[in-house]
């Protein structure tokens, strides 16, 4: 009989107490609901993980399309200045070469001035130079051909 009052005693203490569970057993219903509950949780983690993997291997996409187009840009960047340099250089070498025909032509035209203000030396024998014209018909290409006769010295 004390058995049966203990017993009675934590029957009726536990539904209160932690071995509720235990003692009373588990409702199909809530069993059915916690396994559907614990379903959707387990699926809602596998797609958060899903889509944290896509956000993921979007943004090392997008990360990885900047850097081939910042390398492209430098790339870019580095070939026009080096295009613009060698046309700056030779536009330079151009300039210089010519400054230096310019020079050529003006000490050219002033020795010209110079032996032109001499007297003609030859003036008195004309005989003599009468064969020079034949010399410069037998070589057409002679030193008019290079345009230094009688225009000055000409590179271009």
């Amino acid at each position: 009989m004390r058995f049966l009052i203990a017993f009675v005693a934590i029957l009726g203490y536990a539904s209160a107490s932690v071995i509720a569970p235990v003692v009373y057993g588990h409702n199909a219903g809530d069993v059915q609901a916690a396994a559907i509950d614990a379903t959707v949780a387990a699926q809602d983690t596998v797609r958060a993980i899903g889509e944290g993997q896509a956000r993921a291997a979007e943004a090392a996409i997008q990360y990885n399309t900047e850097a081939v187009r910042q390398v492209a840009e430098t790339n870019r960047n580095i070939h026009e200045n080096a295009y613009w340099g060698n046309v700056a250089a030779s536009q330079n070498l151009v300039a210089a070469a010519q400054s230096q025909v310019a020079a050529v032509d003006g000490a050219l035209a002033g020795a010209r001035a110079a032996y032109a203000g001499a007297p003609l030396a030859y003036a008195g024998a004309p005989l003599a130079y009468a064969g020079a014209p034949l010399a410069y018909a037998a070589a057409p290409l002679g030193v008019a051909a290079y345009g230094a006769y009688p225009y000055g010295v000409r590179a271009w």
